[in-house]
């Protein structure tokens, strides 16, 4: 187990911030006295991976545990994947292994002990579709956990995982699922038509490709523009509730739930609004994508926050709707 102080936590949106100790923890024999560590210091404990989906303080008055588990190793019906490997980098090694489902995840940036705390999801599919079970330890009463997919309570961008004492370091995987392509997703749709592929005879990697061609034209690579992917989540709301004065339903990008709900674009709510949102020298609006959030590199955290609640109070008042930010923001 190392033991830093003051250390810089790099993330992301490539925030300044320094954390009061960083403590990397690499086996489970280092749970023990990471344990006692967080009992004598009495600080606030944030868990961390590559900080893709994460908004830092400027300074972390506590101790960032970021473990370090690499494994990935084969079983019968499922793949046993180490905390820190790299989310991508797994996914393509399950095209490489003919295993289904993973594809449409292809370039979600961050790792894979970050996937399922928010759930992950891109394309139509969802990463709690894929997961077996979750390996944790509490670090408040030193013990570890085996969570199953149904103890998780998985939701839309959601999870049991998210906001407490756990700390991933292993996830197993489902690695039976079943052999189709979730190809309905209307960008999808519309990058095969135009390139007149054929839909009967595409490949794993083939979708995979489509999927990073898709995600490399509206999102920024967080490895050269600061951001944190989609900052804000898309709205459940009664359609009646939406203010329609100065925009109609067919402006707006609404599935239907039911009778009474829809889920709401938010990219698109934001896209109709964001030429009335004042200019910030160090954050601003991806021009390829209105839900996504780019800083300059010296963008603090407050910086960021101000700009979102601009976003968020413009969109309310016009359409009555009330945007929920997506990644977390971290109390310093």
């Amino acid at each position: 187990m190392k033991i830093l102080e003051n250390y810089p936590v790099e993330n992301s949106l490539q925030i300044n911030s320094i954390s009061k100790y960083y403590i990397e923890v690499e086996n489970k024999d280092d749970f023990h006295k990471l344990h006692n560590f967080i009992l004598k210091n009495n600080l606030p404990v944030l868990v961390v991976g590559e900080c893709t989906n994460i908004v830092m303080p400027d300074f972390f008055d506590g101790i960032v545990v970021r473990p370090l588990f690499n494994n990935l190793n084969f079983n019968k019906n499922y793949v046993s994947v180490g905390c820190s490997v790299s989310w991508h980098e797994f996914v393509l090694k399950m095209i490489d292994s003919s295993i289904y489902g993973f594809e449409n995840l292809s370039l979600i940036p961050g790792s894979v002990g970050a996937a399922p705390i928010q759930n992950i999801g891109a394309y139509g599919q969802d990463v709690s579709k894929l997961i077996k079970q979750v390996d944790c330890f509490n670090y408040e009463d030193g013990k570890n956990i085996t969570l199953s997919n149904k103890e998780c309570n998985f939701s839309y961008r959601n999870s049991i995982l998210k906001n407490n004492n756990l700390i991933i370091y292993n996830i197993d995987f489902h690695t039976n699922n079943k052999k189709f392509f979730n190809l309905e997703y209307q960008s999808i749709d519309k990058y095969i038509n135009a390139n007149n592929l054929d839909v009967n005879n595409l490949s794993l990697k083939e979708i995979s490709n489509i999927i990073c061609d898709i995600r490399n034209l509206v999102l920024p690579d967080p490895k050269k523009v600061p951001n944190v992917g989609s900052f804000f989540k898309n709205s459940i709301v009664k359609k009646d509730e939406i203010n329609t004065t100065y925009f109609k339903y067919d402006d707006l990008v609404l599935w239907q739930i039911d009778d009474q709900y829809v889920k709401v674009g938010s990219a698109r709510l934001i896209e109709l609004i964001k030429d009335e949102i004042d200019t910030n020298s160090s954050v601003s609006i991806y021009k390829n994508h209105s839900l996504v959030l780019i800083t300059d590199s010296n963008a603090s955290q407050s910086d960021v926050l101000k700009f979102a609640n601009t976003i968020k109070q413009k969109v309310f008042n016009t359409f009555n709707i009330l945007l929920e930010v997506e990644p977390m923001i971290i109390a310093s």
